[in-house]
């Protein structure tokens, strides 16, 4: 029975990387990118919802917005209370809030 070339293909490709496939078992790494989808779901849904911005500096706008509210959520940080620090820094020419934890 002859094989399909795209099995032949897969299989081959396998068997000569098989270590790098199972690499995450002994590494400690995630075996999805489920942490990076979920990090963007709320931006694509908002994306969709609202059919994105109509303009470069409403998508820099977007951009920026989403990414602290994406940051705060991973480190448990206060959004407004992060924001309010930021623009107090603005104000009064202090260092920025460290948003990394």
């Amino acid at each position: 029975m002859p094989m399909d070339n795209a099995v032949a293909n897969r299989a081959e490709r396998l068997w000569n990387y098989q270590d790098d496939y199972f690499r995450f078992i002994d590494s400690g790494i995630p075996p999805t990118n489920n942490l990076a989808e979920q990090s963007i779901r709320r931006v694509v849904i908002d994306r969709n919802i609202t059919q994105g911005p109509r303009s470069d500096w409403g998508n820099r706008g977007q951009e920026r917005i989403w990414s602290v509210l994406s940051t705060c959520a991973q480190t448990g940080t206060n959004v407004i209370t992060f924001l309010r620090d930021a623009l107090d820094a603005l104000r009064y020419g202090t260092p920025p809030p460290k948003l990394l934890k």
